[in-house]
């Protein structure tokens, strides 16, 4: 990440530390599972370091469980292995679209499927400040990845370390929570291939055959914003990808050396339990 971009990331949190603190609370106490319908919209590159993007509108299901363990909202997926007052190892997942067939740069090449993250996470407490609902922390984790094209596919392991700002604020009278990460990526050679490899019977005088290499994945800057009352659901969301320094950034299918995907979710509770949890602050979940 060059100077300027870490610039722009110190004047955002300088930006977000002024923003009007929630009022402290009680533990906030949710029904133990909600089931939410309801539509977004997200535009993003085809793949990391590509210069063509599509928009896709998605209508879904959502459905919530906030379980001691297992736990599913709009943090995602995951399971608590561990938990203590300053860290906890989490099992998470993550993923990612699959590649339009469109792609200019690919043309030609077979099609490649959505990809599927799991694997441990180290979570750490490095700073809170309870009285206005801030906490930065540190989260370590290290996946397996596995692509879903004919069949399930392991497709190499991945890294993420990264620091997460989050904190609760007002907003026009409503109350909004907000996440701010910044990290770096590394993956192995065999996820590197499965995006950015030329096989020889692939190339063509515009695009040599390419072996990639394992290492530096490039970084990434995240923000998201939620907001949810007894009836709907709201999150906008915006991720901003740069592939400067990666290992594979001579592929001939790096057309990009950033992107940005952004999108919004619109969700109403249909049902929920009448049985209520109480919650993990949202800061620290």
């Amino acid at each position: 990440m060059g100077f300027y971009m870490m610039k722009k990331v110190l004047s955002v949190f300088c930006l977000l530390s002024v923003l009007p603190a929630s009022a402290p609370a009680a533990a906030e106490q949710l029904p133990l599972w909600e089931l939410a319908f309801g539509a977004g919209v997200l535009t993003a590159p085809h793949y990391r370091g590509s210069d063509e993007s599509s928009t896709y509108p998605h209508p879904f299901v959502f459905p919530v469980y906030r379980g001691k363990r297992v736990k599913s909202d709009e943090s995602g997926i995951r399971g608590i292995l561990l938990a203590g007052e300053k860290a906890r190892l989490i099992f998470s997942i993550d993923g990612g679209l699959p590649v339009r067939d469109d792609d200019s740069a690919r043309e030609g090449m077979p099609k490649l499927g959505a990809v599927g993250q799991i694997g441990p996470m180290l979570r750490i407490k490095l700073w809170e400040r309870p009285q206005n609902h801030q906490t930065l922390i540190l989260d370590l984790p290290v996946r397996a990845a596995f692509a879903v094209n004919s069949g399930i596919e392991h497709i190499g392991y991945t890294a993420f370390p990264k620091i997460v700002y989050r904190r609760r604020f007002e907003l026009f009278d409503s109350k909004w929570k907000m996440g701010l990460t910044a990290g770096l990526l590394w993956a192995d050679e065999e996820y590197h291939d499965y995006y950015y490899q030329v096989d020889p019977q692939y190339a063509t005088p515009a695009r040599p055959a390419y072996d990639a290499s394992a290492g530096f994945n490039g970084s990434r800057l995240i923000s998201t914003f939620y907001h949810r009352d007894e009836k709907k659901f709201l999150s906008f969301y915006a991720l901003y990808d740069n592939v400067s320094g990666a290992a594979f950034e001579d592929s001939p299918l790096v057309t990009a050396s950033d992107g940005l995907t952004a999108g919004f979710v619109v969700s109403w509770f249909l049902a929920k339990s009448r049985q209520r949890v109480e919650v993990d602050d949202w800061e620290w979940k």
